[in-house]
């Protein structure tokens, strides 16, 4: 049974210049940590990526926005000519709430009577928002853990704007493949 020889690679310590085997944790003559020279050779800065320019990079769509004593009915007549398929709750140009189709579905649908009721009763309160300078690794994370198909985009706390999933997917498409 024949055996395969294996190459042997070395790094040396930027301490003292002396080689060490690839992989090892510390330098053997100086104790040095060795670690950083193990990253992959792919592993680029991150402010080169991308992934690290702004959420202002995305397309910003300008939200619809409705106030939270706004009726259902209301929410639901906007929410059918607004193609990003949200809508922004505002109190005083705060965000307090969205108001998707998901909530229709989930809130609405199955609820007779509900059409006179306020939107602050089905919308989604507290939503996770953008800050305008989040980067694009943060708004894909974001929507990512939360299933979150739209996010409001706020600069020094007032809304700009809204980002949806089919723009971000658009941006990586355009980004990162032919």
């Amino acid at each position: 049974m024949s055996s395969v020889p294996t190459q042997v690679t070395f790094v040396t310590c930027p301490a003292c210049n002396e080689r060490n085997l690839h992989g090892d944790d510390q330098c053997w003559n100086c104790t040095e940590p060795l670690t950083e020279l193990d990253l992959p050779t792919y592993a680029d800065d991150a402010a080169s990526t991308e992934l690290n320019r702004t959420v202002a990079s995305l397309r910003l769509r300008r939200p619809h926005s409705m106030p939270p004593d706004a009726s259902v009915r209301e929410a639901i007549s906007a929410l059918v000519n607004e193609p990003g398929g949200a809508i922004v709750v505002l109190d005083d140009r705060r965000v307090v709430g969205i108001f998707t189709e998901r909530d229709v579905l989930n809130r609405v649908a199955d609820t007779p009577g509900i059409l006179d009721a306020t939107l602050a009763s089905v919308m989604t309160p507290e939503p996770v928002t953008l800050n305008s300078d989040d980067r694009i690794s943060v708004v894909l994370n974001r929507m990512g853990d939360g299933g979150f198909r739209h996010m409001p985009v706020l600069r020094d706390g007032e809304l700009i704007g809204m980002v949806h999933a089919t723009d971000v997917a658009r941006w990586v498409l355009l980004q990162f493949f032919d």
